[in-house]
C-alpha cells in the first residue's frame, strides 16, 4: 500500500497542479475579500487621522 506522499508523486504534474489549484480555490472562495464593511473601514481611517466617530451612528 502507497503512503499518501508516493501517490502524489507517483501523479503526473499536471494532476497535482490542478489539485492544488482547486484546493486553493474553494479555500479563496469561501473566504470573503474584505471582512469587515465598508462602513466599518472608513470609521477605522477617521479614528487613525485622530478624529472620533460619530456618536449615535451605528
Amino acid at each position: 500500500m502507497l503512503s499518501s506522499e508516493q501517490r502524489y508523486l507517483s501523479q503526473p504534474v499536471g494532476q497535482q497542479l490542478l489539485r492544488h489549484f482547486a484546493a486553493r480555490d474553494a479555500v479563496r472562495h469561501a473566504t470573503p475579500l474584505v471582512p469587515l464593511r465598508l462602513h466599518d473601514i472608513g470609521r477605522f481611517f477617521l479614528a487613525l487621522r485622530g478624529r472620533a466617530p460619530r456618536s449615535g451612528h451605528c
